[in-house]
């Protein structure tokens, strides 16, 4: 009887030991869209349509830039990094699209990033050699790399039209970006990411940008570049 006993409580666990769920790993795929506004106005070319902080109308004829340095936080604490260098400009919507495709599948509560090119990647002539590239590249004699960003425009200086060229460089000036954001990756998967930029807030935030007082051309000139590494800060956030 004893015996018998034995082989059945075996049985038993052998069968719901079986039926125990053993989590699924694999990889899944986040893709994003970067989309654009200026305080709330949707992006247009050549228009005086934005009011500045500092009280100046504006149009906007460029936005080029990199972002790199991505990193995925998961809710357990792990970590997921990429060591991509994504290039996007505003008005080639081919390139307001990437996407990562071997992020283990989970659940995540933050993604963090840099405006910018890290400085493992910040080289000069190191990124593939396109027309684009090419005028991204930073000059070597202020310290070489690439312009993290070409933000150009024309604003109204009591109705005198003047160019302005918000262009940041060098490693001291990457900005870091955090989103608290949930979201979960499944397997073979895509999770869409809508990342919208707020243009304005270059000039505001914590600090004022004055086209007058501070440089309408920042090139080369760190307190102008400074303020605009501060500001950045808060440039994107995520469209739920």
């Amino acid at each position: 009887m004893k015996h018998l006993t034995f082989i059945l409580i075996t049985l038993t666990l052998l069968t719901f030991g079986g039926c125990k769920k053993v989590p699924k790993k694999g990889n899944g795929t986040t893709a994003f869209k970067v989309t654009y506004n200026v305080d709330g106005t949707a992006l247009m070319t050549d228009t005086f349509a934005y009011t500045s902080e500092a009280g100046y109308n504006y149009k906007i004829t460029r936005m080029e830039y990199f972002l790199s340095g991505f990193k995925f936080k998961h809710e357990n604490g792990d970590v997921y990094k990429s060591s991509k260098v994504i290039y996007v400009n505003a008005f080639k919507p081919e390139t307001n699209s990437f996407s990562f495709t071997d992020i283990p599948s989970g659940k995540y509560n933050e993604i963090t990033f840099y405006f910018g090119i890290d400085s493992a990647h910040n080289i000069s002539r190191s990124l593939d050699a396109n027309i684009d590239m090419a005028n991204m590249s930073w000059p070597d004699q202020m310290g070489g790399g690439y312009h993290f960003m070409k933000f150009e425009g024309v604003y109204k200086n009591n109705d005198k039209e003047e160019g302005f060229a918000m262009h940041i460089g060098n490693n001291k000036n990457l900005i870091a970006i955090q989103l608290k954001h949930s979201f979960e990756v499944g397997i073979d998967n895509t999770t869409h990411i809508s990342l919208s930029m707020n243009l304005n807030e270059w000039f505001k935030n914590p600090e004022v940008y004055d086209f007058v007082t501070d440089g309408s051309y920042s090139m080369n000139k760190p307190p102008a570049m400074m303020k605009l590494k501060n500001n950045g800060a808060d440039i994107f956030s995520i469209k739920k």
